[in-house]
């Protein structure tokens, strides 16, 4: 494993927010050339306490961070928009949502993802031979944010990869960084929708392949049963019943309808899928030598 440590600042007299209450603020620092690297881990550190109060993200990206058309803090007054992607997107490396005050008494909120406790353990690879360190500062509009400081810590596990291997995950990354303005990949569910919704089958839907029918059904017709045995038999309309009904299907979120299995159909003799059969067919009886004799 050979690390290398990457030390940077982002350092300004003064930044404004635009009229939704926004800055932003990016830094290219460039890597090393036809390598694989992964960021083991990251740390940022404010330097110094600004002049406003202000909501702040930090995300590291292979590319800049495109801010999103989605909202940081709707309820807040006024509401706080157009945040970066969030930190499980393929296009953020690492991602730390904190609060700058301009008091030291007072202490900001910090939480990072992946978290400090589990950061180091960060398989996540990137081929791009730079990285970007992106900051979103929000405030009121219009207002002027003093005195910004930020020192930046990262260290890489850099792997030397072949031209092919390289090419190809910049390729990807180059994808990965074209921004969604909204997500939306979630799935509103109901307690109802949940039970059973894979298990158990019957509240998914369609036919159970294993059910069985009982020889009182069509099994009558065409299974051998002991001749001591009474048994019902099934005249080709009752058949050809059950043979629709093992080919009718029930909804996704009901419960089985017909109890019929699929797998009947494949057993049935000709005359039940083309019409009735005769109801006295003429008999056949066969000589010694197995020819078919005709009276």
């Amino acid at each position: 494993m050979a690390l290398s440590i990457v030390k940077e600042t982002i350092e300004l007299e003064s930044i404004t927010t635009d009229a939704n209450g926004n800055a932003y603020v990016t830094k290219h620092i460039n890597l090393d050339e036809g390598k694989r690297h992964r960021l083991v881990q990251m740390d940022a550190f404010e330097d110094a306490y600004p002049a406003s109060d202000s909501e702040i993200e930090i995300v590291i990206s292979p590319y800049p961070a495109i801010p999103t058309n989605m909202e940081y803090q709707p309820a807040g007054v006024p509401p706080l928009t157009n945040r970066y992607p969030a930190g499980g997107d393929d296009s953020v490396l690492f991602k730390e949502r904190r609060q700058s005050f301009r008091t030291a008494l007072t202490g900001g909120n910090i939480v990072q993802f992946p978290s400090a406790e589990i950061s180091a353990l960060n398989t996540f690879s990137f081929y791009t031979d730079h990285v970007y360190v992106n900051m979103h500062f929000m405030a009121d509009p219009q207002t002027t944010l003093e005195n910004i400081a930020y020192s930046f810590l990262l260290v890489l596990d850099d792997k030397s990869v072949s031209s092919l291997v390289h090419s190809l995950g910049v390729l990807s990354e180059q994808h990965d960084a074209m921004c969604a303005l909204v997500m939306s990949n979630g799935r509103m569910q109901s307690r109802d929708t949940l039970f059973g919704n894979v298990f158990p089958m019957w509240r998914y839907g369609g036919i159970r392949r294993e059910h069985t029918i009982t020889p009182l059904a069509a099994n009558g017709f065409f299974l051998d049963i002991a001749s001591r045995d009474s048994e019902q038999m099934q005249n080709p309309t009752q058949i050809r019943q059950a043979v629709a009904d093992a080919r009718q299907m029930s909804a996704f979120d009901a419960a089985l309808g017909l109890r019929r299995p699929d797998w009947l159909r494949e057993f049935l003799n000709a005359g039940y899928e083309a019409g009735p059969i005769r109801p006295n067919p003429i008999p056949l009886k066969y000589a010694d030598n197995g020819n078919t004799r005709m009276f």
